[in-house]
């Protein structure tokens, strides 16, 4: 297939295809087709349309025709002309960055030839991928019309309004990446604290900066009902419950623990609880089993479930802390500041995966990340972080095995997940009373104290940041 990608007018010869295109449902779900149409409808509208001045119907060609599109409702407003802009791509080349060249290609057609002021569009609120082509071209999002349309499942939706001007044509639009960082000092020793426990999403906490890329993933796909596993007071199963419930997905949770448990505690346990989630009390060694069960159920009830890895260990999980890696740099640049060294609690490892990949793009190597465990030990948790890394790397197009990067601290475990000891707690109480930062004593605590050890022990100098990647639900259990 050619790079150069051509514009030219829409003529009866394209009829064909565009009937094909617009009946399949990659495309009028989105689209607002009147559906099915046919060959002599077309050709009907074609006639109508082919010498208006309101609109101009295009396709663009790569070798074959790759996609559709125009400027229609075109018209003088008081300081210029304006024109509303609609796009499809080829059902069978959907995702491979023809929408966002045909989008852009058009906009500068409108502009140069038509002399167009401005150009707008209309999209459904649950297009993701859409909205990430429209605002990679420069488009920018000023309005949003409740329960106006009806999407290709039946559900009512929301429409986003959107404008461009010649002007914007090629400034990306730049969605900002939630991190805040705190400094403080603790017995004479500076540290910069990473805030992902106050995270403004679903509960906070690391898994809901995973959850805000797992609802992008899960949209763009298609999927209604998530599956996924965890323990009594998860913070994972807590922001995929919620995640479900704010988008009315079905969600069945393989919770491993007992009942009596469950129902009583508060905390993570609570919120599952209260968000409706289905919840299944299994033993550990049942979970893959149970999940697949789960899975198929829901497919029989007629969802598009998704099989989430405990702990978000799938794909979205790792490139949600490449991007706060990316977020990361950008604000330390701006400050003149680098660490050396980064501190984090690590669990089923796409964190430490994630934040070891982002490291390595962004050209920052050189940093030593060392991840406390949790609960696994040395052998298995080093393992699963350095295949996560390395299937995360290969998305990233990197080549590098991560066998030797990954620095797996347990020393700190205290005899296993959730387990802790009285000299740990005073610890983090302590820290709690001096600084305002919330503890606990299963994830980000345990790992907290081990970093403030390792420190002490190893007299280890230069700029130094603890990743606080939540659990004050684990707290008020």
């Amino acid at each position: 297939m050619s790079e150069k990608m051509l514009i030219r007018k829409f003529v009866q010869t394209d009829i064909a295809t565009r009937v094909e295109w617009v009946n399949n449902p990659k495309v009028h779900n989105s689209m607002h087709f009147q559906v099915p149409i046919d060959n002599k409808s077309t050709l009907n509208w074609l006639n109508k349309v082919k010498n208006s001045a309101s609109r101009f119907d295009v396709v663009f060609e790569e070798d074959d025709v790759v996609a559709m599109g125009g400027l229609t409702s075109i018209e003088n407003y008081p300081i210029g002309k304006k024109a509303e802009l609609y796009i499809f791509v080829n059902p069978e080349l959907q995702k491979g960055g023809i929408g966002t060249k045909a989008t852009h290609l058009l906009c500068k057609y409108g502009f140069e030839k038509l002399r167009l002021s401005k150009i707008y569009l209309y999209t459904n609120s649950n297009n993701i991928a859409a909205q990430k082509v429209y605002e990679k071209v420069g488009f920018k999002r000023l309005g949003q019309f409740c329960k106006e349309a009806i999407d290709g499942e039946g559900k009512i939706i929301d429409r986003y309004y959107y404008e461009i001007t010649k002007d914007d044509l090629g400034k990306q639009v730049v969605t900002d990446v939630f991190l805040r960082m705190d400094d403080i000092c603790i017995d004479g020793q500076n540290l910069r604290i990473i805030r992902d426990d106050i995270f403004p999403f679903v509960g906070g906490g690391a898994k809901a900066r995973k959850a805000v890329e797992y609802e992008t993933f899960l949209k763009e796909n298609g999927y209604n009902a998530i599956v996924t596993c965890g323990g009594i007071q998860s913070n994972h199963n807590r922001a995929m419950a919620l995640l479900a419930a704010k988008n009315g997905w079905k969600c069945h949770l393989c919770i491993q623990g007992t009942e009596e448990r469950f129902v009583n505690e508060k905390g993570n346990a609570l919120l599952c609880r209260l968000a409706g989630a289905e919840c299944e009390l299994i033993q550990p060694q049942e979970t893959a089993e149970v999940m697949e069960r789960a899975m198929e159920k829901l497919k029989e009830e007629g969802y598009r479930p998704y099989y989430v890895v405990g702990g978000g260990h799938n794909l979205p999980g790792g490139t949600s802390f490449v991007k706060a890696v990316k977020e990361l740099k950008k604000r330390c640049e701006r400050q003149g500041y680098k660490p050396n060294h980064i501190f984090h609690a690590s669990g089923t490892g796409s964190t430490q995966a994630g934040i070891a990949v982002g490291l390595d793009l962004v050209g920052w190597s050189d940093v030593k990340l060392i991840g406390i465990s949790v609960a696994r030990q040395h052998e298995r948790g080093k393992q699963v972080i350095v295949d996560f890394a390395n299937m995360l790397a290969k998305h990233y197009e990197i080549s590098k095995d991560y066998s030797n990067s990954i620095f797996f601290n347990t020393d700190y475990l205290c005899g296993g997940y959730e387990n802790f000891t009285q000299e740990m707690k005073y610890f983090l109480d302590d820290i709690m009373k001096k600084t305002g930062l919330v503890f606990d004593t299963t994830y980000s605590g345990k790992a907290f104290y081990g970093m403030m050890d390792i420190i002490k022990k190893n007299n280890i100098q230069g700029n130094i940041i603890f990743w606080h990647t939540g659990g004050i639900m684990n707290i008020m259990a």
